[in-house]
């Protein structure tokens, strides 16, 4: 974060001039008589400002483990698991740092229960990692919580944080700093799931039936990209958006992470 602590360095300088005489003195040729009275012009003034209070250090912004548990668990039958359990959390002034705070909690303590409950009751782990990845931009900071279980599949829950103004970084807000309002948003958005479509399912094995057809538009539709559909900065800069991709099998869709810009 830039700190401008300007110093100015006032110097004023006081010139006088003392003279006595023990006789009468004549002034050399074009010069003033120096037993004449002296001036009656204003003496200089002497100004002096008080230096600039130097600027306060902002306050730090620390993002921290709210709660917190790591290890290793046999269950019942003897499958062994290690696990990770980590709720994120910031650290700072104001409102917006307090209700996130509670969001995050929220969101993800029910998922860390699920773990903690299974371990209890010596069950296999449906909830196999809670953990979070904290990117930095700036003075923008985005929070990336990733829910892993057993069978495959992962969820996540993100908030955006500027470090400078201690206040959330709303979705308009996170688009603008890359120049794009949600209309501009929508057609990056759904050109980029397209082109995932064209990449990917073109040319498989996959037939182009009612169902392909199904699973492409609801990809495609634009409440995919508005209802659940959660943006970051990435470590590279980068605007990603986490958004549903419907699947050809096992779950009905899966979250996929999209770099944008």
């Amino acid at each position: 974060m830039k700190k401008l602590l300007p110093f100015l360095l006032l110097l004023s300088l006081l010139l006088c001039a003392c003279s006595s005489a023990g006789g009468s003195i004549a002034p050399l040729p074009g010069t003033a008589d120096p037993t004449a009275a002296p001036s009656q012009e204003p003496a200089p003034q002497i100004t002096s400002e008080p230096d600039p209070t130097p600027a306060a250090t902002p306050e730090p912004v620390v993002i921290y483990d709210a709660y917190c548990k790591i290890g290793s668990y046999d269950d019942s039958l003897s499958n062994h698991w290690d696990y990770v359990l980590r709720i994120p959390a910031i650290q700072a002034s104001g409102s917006d740092a307090t209700k996130l705070n509670q969001e995050l909690y929220t969101a993800l303590y029910p998922s860390v229960k699920d773990a903690l409950d299974a371990m209890e009751g010596l069950y296999s782990l449906g909830v196999c990692n809670v953990d979070y990845t904290v990117y930095i931009n700036g003075s923008l900071i985005s929070i990336v919580s990733e829910v892993d279980t057993d069978w495959g599949f992962e969820s996540y829950y993100v908030v955006n944080f500027d470090a400078e103004s201690k206040t959330e970084v709303d979705r308009a807000a996170l688009l603008a700093r890359f120049g794009l309002n949600e209309e501009s948003f929508l057609d990056l958005a759904v050109q980029t799931v397209e082109n995932y479509f064209k990449e990917h399912y073109d040319n498989a094995n996959i037939p182009k039936d009612s169902f392909w057809q199904d699973r492409h538009d609801q990809s495609v539709a634009e409440k995919n990209f508005t209802e659940d559909c959660q943006l970051f900065v990435s470590a590279e800069g980068k605007l990603c958006m986490i958004v549903k991709l419907y699947s050809f099998a096992g779950a009905d869709y899966y979250y996929n992470i999209f770099p944008l810009t």
